[in-house]
C-alpha cells in the first residue's frame, strides 16, 4: 500500500516538474518574439512584421496569436516575402473591444496597413480567421492583392443561432495551461482525431501557453465562429474581385468541405484540393507551399504585365 502511494506521489511529482519546465519554456518562447503594438480604434493590437518583399498578412485560427500566425507564414513561405501576423481580438497582446466582431477585426487589419503604410497585401486566412479575412476582402477590395484560404472557415448557409448545433470551440475545462499541456503531452491522439491530421510539436508549441489566448478563444467560440452563418447575407463573397485560391482537404472535420464547395462555386476561386490531410492538411506541406508560392508569383507577373501595357 505504502509502495503504491509512494509510486503515485513520485509520478505526480515528475509530471509537475515536467509541466513547470515546459510551461516556463512556452512563456519564454512567446515573449521572445519581437512583437510590436499599435493603437487602433478598437484598442491595443500586437503584431509581428518580419522579412522583405511582397507583404503577406495572416488572419490566424483559434488557439492562435501573432506567434502562431507568423510560424504558419514561415512554414508555407520560407524566407520569401514580408510576413505580417497580428493577434486577433483577445489573443496575445491584443485587446477585446465592446463589439469584437469580424467586421471590426477587418477594420483593425485596415488600420494596421495604414499604420505600416502598406497599400495592398496578400491575405492568408486559416480556420477561424476566415470571417475577418473574408470581410476584409469584401469591404476593402482596393487593399488586397489576393486572398489565400488555407483550411479556412467560409460562409456556408444562412442559419439562426438556434439552428447552429455542436460545439463552436473547445470545452472550458481545457482552457488552462496545465490541462492543455497535459492533454497535448499524454493524449495527443485526441487532437489527432479532432483534426484528422498528424500533429507535430511545432503545432502544440503555438497553442501553449493557453492563458494569454483564452479570451480570444472565447470570442471565437461565441462570436466569430457563428457570424458567417448568422449574418450570412453580410458575406456577399461574389463581390470579391481580386484573385482567390482555396487550399483544403476533403476530409477536414472542422471546416467542412461541403461549405468550401459552395464558396468555390460562388467565387470561381482557384483551388488546390487534397483527398486527405484533415484540418492541418498534413502530408501535403510541400504541395501547399508550392501552390501558395505560385499563386503569389503568377499574380505579380499578371500585375506587372498590366502595368507595362498601361504605360
Amino acid at each position: 500500500m505504502w509502495l503504491l502511494l509512494l509510486l503515485a506521489l513520485t509520478i505526480i511529482a515528475v509530471i509537475l516538474i515536467q509541466y513547470i519546465l515546459s510551461i516556463n519554456k512556452a512563456y519564454k518562447r512567446l515573449n521572445n518574439y519581437t512583437a510590436k503594438a499599435f493603437h487602433s480604434d478598437y484598442g491595443r493590437m500586437s503584431y509581428l512584421d518580419e522579412g522583405q518583399g511582397e507583404p503577406v498578412l495572416i488572419s490566424h485560427g483559434i488557439f492562435g496569436g501573432y506567434d502562431q500566425g507568423y510560424e504558419t507564414l514561415k512554414n508555407i513561405l520560407g524566407d520569401r516575402h514580408r510576413k505580417i501576423s497580428i493577434s486577433r481580438f483577445g489573443y496575445p497582446g491584443s485587446d477585446i473591444p465592446a463589439e469584437p466582431t469580424p467586421d471590426n477585426q477587418a477594420k483593425v487589419f485596415l488600420g494596421l496597413l495604414n499604420e505600416l503604410k502598406i497599400d495592398k497585401v496578400y491575405l492568408v486566412t486559416t480556420s477561424a480567421g476566415g470571417a475577418a479575412a473574408i470581410k476584409f476582402a469584401i469591404n476593402y477590395p482596393d487593399r488586397i492583392k489576393g486572398l489565400i484560404l488555407l483550411s479556412s472557415g467560409v460562409p456556408s448557409s444562412k442559419k439562426t443561432r438556434e439552428e447552429i448545433t455542436g460545439p463552436m470551440g473547445p470545452p472550458d475545462f481545457i482552457l488552462n495551461d496545465i490541462l492543455m499541456w497535459f492533454f497535448t503531452k499524454y493524449f495527443g491522439f485526441v487532437f489527432k482525431s479532432m483534426f484528422k491530421s498528424e500533429i507535430d510539436g511545432k503545432i502544440y508549441n503555438t497553442m501553449l501557453p493557453v492563458k494569454p489566448r483564452k479570451k480570444g478563444i472565447k470570442v471565437d467560440e461565441t462570436i466569430t465562429n457563428l457570424d458567417m452563418d448568422i449574418n450570412y447575407d453580410g458575406y456577399p463573397v461574389e463581390k470579391i474581385n481580386g484573385p482567390i485560391i482555396v487550399i483544403h482537404a476533403k476530409d477536414d472535420p472542422m471546416a467542412k468541405f461541403e461549405g468550401i464547395e459552395k464558396f468555390i462555386a460562388r467565387t470561381n476561386a482557384q483551388t488546390a484540393i487534397f483527398e486527405t490531410g484533415g484540418h492541418l492538411i498534413s502530408g501535403n506541406g510541400d504541395a501547399v507551399s508550392i501552390n501558395i508560392s505560385d499563386f503569389i508569383k503568377n499574380n505579380i507577373k499578371i500585375k506587372t504585365r498590366l502595368h507595362i501595357m498601361r504605360s
